[in-house]
């Protein structure tokens, strides 16, 4: 492959990746979480952008080292300019209650919705195998009981041979 279909490649996964929902969702509470500075109420739509974002199944590690890297610099912010002290102190506490608490909410309702349908197919699972066994039952007691029969019939079958044997032994010696 030549450098320009790599290139043409990599700019299509990254445009893809960047076109993402979950993508969208966080850069979208980022930005709530930082217009939040201006204006407390856009801690609201950072909070249920980043609820959104962690109810999106996929990887986590780049939304939450995201999150991270932003409270991170917010707490750097904070210990370098003691100026900055109640904004860095409000977006601390924005990040934390308005995109981290909203974001670990969503990944938990994700989580507990997947662990319901997996236990729900489990019970499906079971039920089918159930009635397999149930079915499997049935069949080799049907075997059982046709043996059974088998042998009762030959056996009956026998003894009329026999008797029939004997009716012709007594009439051909009497």
């Amino acid at each position: 492959m030549d450098s320009t279909t790599i290139n043409t490649a990599t700019g299509t996964a990254v445009l893809r990746r960047a076109l993402d929902p979950g993508t969208i969702l966080t850069a979208a509470a980022v930005v709530a979480a930082g217009l939040s500075m201006v204006n407390l109420w856009w801690a609201v739509p950072a909070a249920i952008a980043a609820f959104l974002a962690g109810r999106r199944p996929g990887r986590t590690a780049p939304t939450a080292l995201a999150l991270v890297a932003i409270l991170a610099a917010g707490v750097v912010a904070l210990s370098v300019v003691p100026a900055w002290l109640p904004l860095a102190g409000r977006f601390v506490a924005v990040m934390v209650v308005a995109t981290m608490l909203p974001w670990f909410a969503g990944r938990f309702w994700l989580q507990y919705q997947q662990l319901v349908r997996a236990g729900w197919e489990r019970a499906e699972q079971l039920q089918r195998e159930q009635q397999l066994i149930a079915d499997h039952a049935r069949l080799l007691e049907r075997t059982r009981i046709a043996q059974d029969m088998h042998d009762v019939l030959g056996h009956d079958l026998s003894l009329i041979a026999l008797s029939a044997g004997a009716l012709k032994h007594n009439r051909s010696a009497g």
